[in-house]
């Protein structure tokens, strides 16, 4: 990568089930999870089509092989969340979880991990081990260390070393910088610079802030969000800020593709020509409903992601190799 140039960067949530254990039941998402398993060869494919390089943000918890191998790796230390709903250990004590990926594919994953490292450019990043939440009543900088360390030695077992982190919800907490950079993490993915975006806790998000989010999504009410060197060179681990969520499609809004789309051209245009990086980020599950419509929204921005590489020379890149770029 040479520094000066556009950057499209791509992050992915990569957590099955673990992502939504307080909000929903299994019932409730299979469909989109069964869907899941489908969309991710066809993103892939995509992405080998187009020369994407994106980093999977992976959960620790799906990294296992088996219920045994899960349970024997739960760190010692762990959130004692004030609403229990969140935490992942409290989930494990009741949820019917099977004994391996093939009874049980929406809290397994090891094969999709290896599938996704079949791919030239994959990077898998760290989406902490039990999809934790750092700026919840009830845990501290010890547990979320010991969360982001089992991370680590989950998926040191695919040959990985996982230095870039998406945590869940975006919930970055400040004061937890120097704890994230101790456990080898040269990376995050940071929230949009709006109040819209601003990280916070379960339940924080009312009425209001749902509506102007789903809003910017279709018309650019906060701006493109687009990041330069120097800004997330600025303190270690580095901020490769989101720019825009991929948002699944809607068939009530069906309508409003078009401006969808463009919100998200343009700030990927405006990136190409300042030389500055712009990152879309969703959740392989998001285009398990809908499938056939949300590729090919991916195909739409992707062909235009080629025409500003011919035209300004703009660059794929993974978060990993965003942070090569600031160490220099």
């Amino acid at each position: 990568m040479q520094k000066g140039r556009g950057t499209f960067v791509i992050s992915l949530d990569f957590e099955l089930f673990w992502g939504l254990t307080d909000k929903f039941t299994l019932d409730q998402y299979r469909t989109r999870l069964d869907g899941e398993r489908t969309a991710i060869p066809r993103i892939l494919g995509l992405f080998d089509k187009y020369g994407i390089h994106a980093t999977w943000a992976t959960v620790g918890m799906m990294a296992f092989e088996t219920k045994d191998e899960l349970m024997a790796s739960l760190p010692v230390a762990q959130p004692q969340y004030g609403n229990k709903k969140l935490s992942a250990y409290e989930y494990l004590k009741t949820a019917p979880i099977g004994e391996d990926e093939k009874s049980d594919p929406y809290h397994f994953g090891a094969s999709l991990i290896r599938e996704v490292q079949k791919h030239p450019n994959q990077e898998i990043g760290s989406h902490t081990f039990s999809h934790y939440y750092c700026v919840e009543d009830g845990q501290t900088v010890e547990t979320y260390k010991a969360d982001l360390i089992a991370t680590h030695s989950a998926l040191a077992k695919f040959g990985v070393d996982a230095t870039s982190l998406v945590l869940p919800r975006n919930q970055w907490n400040e004061a937890y910088r120097e704890a994230t950079q101790e456990v080898g993490i040269g990376s995050y993915r940071g929230n949009q610079e709006s109040f819209l975006y601003r990280a916070r806790k379960d339940g924080g998000q009312n009425l209001f802030i749902r509506a102007l989010r789903l809003l910017d999504h279709y018309l650019p009410l906060t701006g493109d969000h687009i990041t330069s060197d120097e800004t997330m060179a600025r303190k270690r681990p580095f901020n490769i800020q989101a720019s825009v969520f991929l948002r699944p499609y809607m068939p009530t809004l069906g309508m409003f593709e078009g401006l969808r789309r463009a919100r998200i051209t343009r700030g990927m245009t405006r990136a190409a020509r300042e030389g500055k990086t712009f990152h879309l980020w969703w959740h392989p599950y998001n285009m398990g409903l809908n499938t056939e419509e949300n590729l090919a929204t991916l195909e739409h921005i992707l062909k235009h992601f080629m025409m500003l590489k011919e035209k300004y020379g703009m660059e794929s890149a993974n978060m990993g190799e965003i942070t090569e770029r600031l160490q220099t």
